[in-house]
């Protein structure tokens, strides 16, 4: 196979190095190679020492080593966010825990309903703390959690009991309309759901007005 860049040179010192940096299919059974070679090589080469020497400079390493640490640091960090998810996810059943108090009981029938906003807890938390809460009330029970975990974003789940689902209210068909009022959409199962928005000021009109949507239903 013949490489050949279009550019030829007098002598084959005039090359100095070469090096290839990227490669890849543009064509059925063609290929691109990208690569550096004379004073471009030299710069390449220098200025990937000198982003190793930092790298070796900041982890305290030799450059044989990196790979090692780096690899090490990745692990730490999966680990702890683990812990930090775990820790939130308790959290957040422990607050639901102190608001089952505040579920009532739908006029004329013997549901029970809880529909909170839980402040800043993220995605994972808030089905933690909705699954908690429907598992902890008597069926029929419909759980509707929201929260504004940050950067413009709005968190929501909803969970049904058995009881409520065979009433015809579908918590993945539910979530959607709370959804769409904070900007958002989403969905999931009959009996729970999760959805997003991009609207955090609308959540508390978004769940007043769908947990309306629950009794109405009920009745």
């Amino acid at each position: 196979m013949e490489l050949c860049g279009g550019t030829h040179v007098n002598n084959t010192s005039e090359i100095r190095g070469f090096k290839i940096i990227s490669e890849q299919g543009i064509a059925s059974g063609v290929r691109r190679i990208e690569a550096v070679a004379g004073d471009s090589y030299v710069e390449y080469v220098n200025t990937r020492d000198n982003y190793m020497k930092r790298l070796c400079s900041m982890l305290k390493v030799k450059a044989e080593d990196v790979t090692n640490r780096v690899e090490s640091i990745l692990d730490e960090l999966i680990t702890t966010r683990t812990q930090v998810s775990n820790l939130r996810s308790q959290m957040a059943v422990l607050k639901a825990s102190l608001i089952v108090s505040k579920a009532f009981m739908i006029e004329n029938t013997n549901i029970r309903i809880v529909v909170e906003n839980m402040d800043d807890i993220d995605a994972d938390a808030l089905k933690s703390a909705a699954e908690y809460l429907v598992n902890s009330l008597q069926d029929p029970a419909a759980v509707v959690l929201g929260s504004c975990p940050g950067d413009g974003k709005v968190s929501l789940v909803a969970a049904f009991s058995p009881g409520v689902v065979k009433m015809g209210i579908q918590a993945g068909k539910f979530i959607g309309g709370i959804a769409k009022i904070c900007g958002g959409g989403g969905g999931g199962r009959p009996n729970f759901a999760q959805a997003g928005g991009r609207n955090p000021d609308k959540l508390l009109v978004a769940l007043e007005k769908r947990s309306s949507g629950i009794i109405c239903s009920s009745w």
